[in-house]
């Protein structure tokens, strides 16, 4: 940034407190993109899917896989990785996004006709019946009745691996054009097993009649006859074998009784068709080649994608901070939405970041220097990936459907396998209830949070929202470094865009506005506890207070924060290791957190940096090589000029220009600096403004720009902070301002009657202090900035001088 973007910034944020509270707008937001429409995803897409996006019945599956099986036409077979069953097969075209929210509002729909589809209950079953016995329709079904374990890639070959009962099974979809007509095919392998397997394969009308009809070699197909019309199924591998066939419940069914040696088949199901034609079915069967051994799959294929390569920019060094820009490759041969939400690196200090859109790429040519990158697309098709971890080398992605694992068996920068890692998370029906972050504790846990449906209750007029609030929303996760033991650690959480944790192992998450969220928030985690936000507090009576935020951070300043993170690189000053920094998705910028515990409660200061970025930025870690990289993006309510960005911000080692701590103390606050400061300048009142107000609790959605008077209850304005004296410190480098009104204890506002806000819970959420100041340090340097410092505790301590 240069020297006259700093002072107009600097001399904006003091004019800003000088007018009270004038609103920041937004600017203009990006129109709505088409941008996932043509983009080539790879083999496979995961997400929810609908026939129609405004009609909640119409979601035929909540954790789909849809697999291209063929080109010409597009054919497509989604599997369900919840019920392993094949949901659904089209033929004409692959996904459609919508353009709402830059197609995350909606969930996309098959953009073709559907020959086939299976209800939303179990695909495999154990007893010969299909009841669902999950409590809710969400989730995984019990893994000793079936497990999805993941999917091979082997060129555009989609493998699934998974378990019936104790039997392994692989599954490949296919497609085949016989005389015009599409055929779509399964082929299983299955281990040997006792018990007897029963397949739902596809949905027929309750009065279908089937037709044996056997051919040479094991081969053969069923005619199944519904009044005029006729769907073939043609069977290969066990025809002549005991399985038997029937309809239950609007379902044909294949009972598959003990298998005594690995069993391999394929199913061909071919349309519905007037009259009794057969003659294409007889045909494909006779014309088959024998069964593929599918375990060739599991193999590593060839890699699909060719490395790409950008140009980084190495920023000026005119301050004690700067920003380099590693350049994205926006404009790539397969059309990717580059939309990054995280970042991690490999232990030869390649970067991993993780694409909303559904990409993993990694990064290569990060060096202190930065010149020509190399990007490589390792991964597609994932579901609105929002965290990478690295762990020993494997690269862990947190989707909406699950964790996943991701392995490159040949070490050639695609991924071969995606594996399963945890898919016990709940994925229901609200675009709003995103899947965020994946961190790890000393001992190996994951750590991840899902966000709340939004509306988070039904629409007073017109018909309920699709916001169903289950045990999953709102709550963060912990993991177990297995992947086999999930728990929830804390609830009341809203929308947790961003999560650290600390060398010590404390916990740290930034919330967004919005219903019982007057304003976005930093939080420290406490375990086992409630956060705020009521629709997710999971309790049977309604929370009477919640965990203290750190800050407050008011909607004109950041109206969408998203990742804290610990300040934890010994090449950035050593005044600022026990802080913290805060990414903004709403701002595109980055602010300094001054930590301060009071009575075992975090309060803190929120510094802006005067840095700029291309895209809302939404995490950030740092290197090994000290320095730290930033991933983020653009949507709705977000300033970014680009749709995504990636950044990497350096401490030069220039004096700092700005407080290194904000203390509160009986009598006043504290105002640290690591250099000598003019005293006259320092200490003269004109030199400075406060003001101070606090919240409300209650089911509005946010605080609409509004503040509230601590000292005069019901008004909806700042009150101005009176300063009785400022002194300057024996060494010239802490300002105290005396604030006679901050006495020792807790600080308490009340609101007063406020009719105007529904259902509020009257409890005290603290102060807002802002602290805005125009100084300069011995030598003349300016510092102007605008501080927010959060207080719900004062210590019994007093300035000492």
């Amino acid at each position: 940034m240069t020297n006259l973007i700093r002072q107009r910034l600097s001399r904006f944020l003091f004019a800003l407190a000088a007018s009270s509270f004038t609103h920041v707008p937004l600017q203009a937001q990006f129109q709505p993109s088409d941008n996932m429409n043509p983009m080539d995803h790879g083999p496979f897409v995961t997400s929810t899917m609908t026939h129609d996006p405004l009609v909640a019945s119409s979601l035929f599956v909540n954790k789909g896989i849809a697999v291209k099986v063929g080109r010409d036409p597009q054919a497509v077979i989604t599997f369900d990785t919840d019920l392993l069953r094949v949901a659904s097969a089209w033929t004409g075209g692959f996904l459609h996004w919508y353009l709402e929210r830059d197609g995350l509002e909606n969930w996309p729909s098959p953009d073709g006709i559907t020959h086939f589809e299976t209800s939303k209950t179990p695909g495999w079953s154990l007893d010969g019946e299909f009841e669902d016995p999950r409590n809710w329709p969400y989730g995984p079904i019990p893994k000793e009745q079936a497990h999805y374990k993941g999917l091979y890639m082997h060129g555009e070959k989609v493998l699934f691996s998974y378990t019936v009962g104790k039997s392994q099974v692989l599954e490949l979809p296919g497609f085949s054009q016989v005389e015009d007509r599409p055929v779509f095919t399964r082929t299983f392998t299955l281990s040997p097993t006792e018990e007897t397997l029963s397949l739902r394969v596809l949905q027929v009308p309750e009065n279908a009649e089937i037709e044996r009809i056997p051919l040479a070699d094991s081969r053969g197909y069923l005619r199944i006859r519904v009044g005029s019309s006729t769907r073939m199924l043609g069977i290969q591998g066990i025809f002549d074998s005991a399985a038997e066939w029937r309809i239950q419940n609007r379902h044909l069914v294949l009972d598959l009784p003990q298998i005594g040696e690995p069993l391999t088949f394929c199913l061909a199901i071919g349309p519905v068709l007037p009259g009794e034609t057969s003659s294409y079915m007889q045909a494909y069967l006779e014309q088959a080649e024998d069964l593929p051994d599918l375990s060739e799959y599991t193999q590593p294929g060839p890699d699909l994608w060719e490395t790409l390569q950008t140009e980084a920019v190495m920023g000026k060094d005119e301050g004690p901070f700067t920003v380099d820009e590693l350049a994205l490759p926006a404009d790539n041969p397969w059309k990717s939405f580059i939309r990054l939400m995280d970042v991690d690196f490999l232990s030869d200090g390649r970067a991993v970041v993780v694409s909303l859109s559904g990409d993993v790429w990694l990064v290569e040519g990060i060096g202190e220097k930065l010149g020509t990158l190399h990007w490589h697309r390792f991964a597609t098709g994932l579901f609105q990936p929002g965290g990478v971890k690295v762990v020993d080398d494997q690269i862990y992605v947190t989707g909406r459907d699950q964790i996943t694992r991701l392995h490159d068996l040949n070490e050639d920068g695609f991924a071969d396998f995606y594996e399963n890692f945890n898919n016990e998370i709940m994925a229901s029906t609200n675009f709003h209830a995103f899947t965020m972050n994946l961190e790890t504790d000393s001992q190996g846990n994951f750590y991840f949070a899902k966000s709340t449906p939004w509306p988070p209750y039904l629409r007073r007029n017109g018909p309920p929202a699709n916001a169903e609030i289950t045990p999953h929303h709102g709550v963060l996760f912990r993991l177990s470094p297995d992947g086999e033991r999930l728990e929830t650690i804390a609830t009341g959480l809203r929308n947790p865009n961003g999560l650290d944790i600390g060398p010590d192992g404390e916990m740290i998450y930034a919330d967004n506005e919005g219903n019982w969220v007057p304003t976005s928030k930093v939080h420290r985690i406490k375990e086992g506890k409630f956060h705020g936000f009521i629709p997710a507090a999971h309790q049977s009576e309604t929370p009477e207070s919640f965990e203290p935020p750190m800050i407050w951070t008011p909607h004109y300043l950041d109206n969408s924060p998203a990742k804290p993170l610990f300040i934890r690189s010994t090449h950035w000053p050593k005044e600022l290791q026990d802080d913290l920094l805060l990414v903004s998705y709403g701002r595109a910028s980055l602010s300094l957190i001054l930590k301060e515990e009071v009575d075992g409660v975090w309060q803190g200061a929120h510094v802006n940096l005067p840095l700029v970025f291309k895209s809302g930025l939404e995490r950030g870690r740092f290197h090994t090589d000290g320095h730290l990289y930033l991933a983020g993006m653009t949507s709705w309510q977000s300033i970014g000029e680009d749709w995504g960005s990636f950044h990497r911000v350096r401490y030069t080692g220039q004096p700092l220009t700005l407080p290194v701590a904000v203390n509160t103390k009986a009598g006043g606050i504290e105002l640290h600096f690591n250099q000598k400061l003019d005293p006259g300048i320092a200490t003269s009142m004109d030199n400075f403004r406060l003001q101070k107000w606090t919240y409300p609790w209650t089911s509005q959605y946010g605080s609409r720009g509004k503040v509230y008077s601590v000292d005069n209850p019901g008004q909806t304005k700042p009150d101005a902070v009176q300063v009785a004296s400022i002194r300057l410190s024996a060494d010239g480098k802490v300002v105290f301002l005396e604030i006679p009104s901050l006495k020792p204890g807790a600080v308490n506002a009340s609101l007063g009657t406020l009719e105007e806000l529904p259902d509020m819970i009257e409890t005290s959420l603290g102060w807002v202090m802002s602290i805005s100041y125009q100084i300069a340090t011995e030598d003349g340097t300016e510092l102007t900035q605008m501080i927010h410092k959060t207080i719900h505790r004062v210590p019994t301590e007093g300035f000492a001088e």
